[in-house]
């Protein structure tokens, strides 16, 4: 998810080309017809070429847990129906499932350190590019790291295959966190400084002395890892080592 950046003082709008670079969805917008890759948010061809796209931190999460978070939330389906007959179809349920179907043109694994449809959260900071890998973040669901100086908090719900990001800085002092559980279908953990409890998908503290303090998001891609490597050929692989 991004933030739509304004030309000639109106914001552009965005449409899909049909066209793939790196297997990947490439974007158009109606304003310019520049073409924008979804992945790395850059535009590739036209007049805004090498333009950037702000980032806007988004959550890839079930509708179960959504709810839980946000009671007002709505919905947006992208299923089909097939044939007027009111059957519901997902078309991408057999490529998801065949772990050899990578891309449309049947693309190699760049790089054998994982399996070419292992889900990684991506993350990029200022230069650096690091994948979070989710077999490593069911084993430490509270993953500490810095990337780019900066201390970095990954929390990985396993139960909706969820990975958020946030700055582990907090009123200028690096916080760590501890004891991540599921309490009345919402994930809560503790900083080992203060005790506080903080909500983890939301990076929010609800109970002691840090209380209604935030913590800020740090924008993220769920994707898989050949994609990733694909795109970001030096990205580090985070094993919680």
């Amino acid at each position: 998810m991004y933030v739509r950046p304004t030309h000639q003082g109106k914001p552009l709008t965005f449409g899909v080309s049909g066209m793939l670079w790196k297997d990947a969805l490439v974007m158009y917008d109606r304003e310019t017809e520049t073409l924008w890759s979804h992945l790395n948010a850059k535009a590739i061809h036209g007049p805004l070429q090498g333009m950037q796209l702000k980032p806007y931190p988004a959550i890839h999460t079930t509708w179960e847990q959504w709810k839980q978070l946000h009671p007002d939330g709505q919905v947006l389906s992208k299923r089909s129906i097939l044939g007027g007959t009111g059957v519901r179809h997902d078309v991408y349920q057999g490529y998801m499932a065949d772990p050899n179907r990578m891309g449309i043109f049947g693309r190699r694994n760049p790089d054998t350190a994982l399996p070419g449809k292992e889900h990684v959260f991506g993350l990029t900071l200022h230069e650096a590019r690091v994948a979070y890998p989710f077999r490593y973040l069911s084993r430490s669901p509270l993953a500490h790291d810095t990337v780019a100086n900066e201390p970095i908090l990954v929390v990985f719900a396993a139960t909706e295959a969820t990975a958020v990001a946030f700055s582990r800085r907090v009123d200028g002092k690096t916080l760590d966190f501890t004891h991540l559980r599921r309490m009345n279908g919402d994930w809560l953990m503790e900083d080992s400084s203060t005790g506080s409890q903080w909500r983890a998908v939301t990076g929010e503290a609800i109970a002691g002395p840090l209380r209604g303090s935030q913590l800020t998001r740090v924008p993220g891609h769920q994707v898989f890892w050949f994609a990733w490597k694909g795109f970001y050929p030096n990205t580090r692989i985070w094993t919680g080592l």
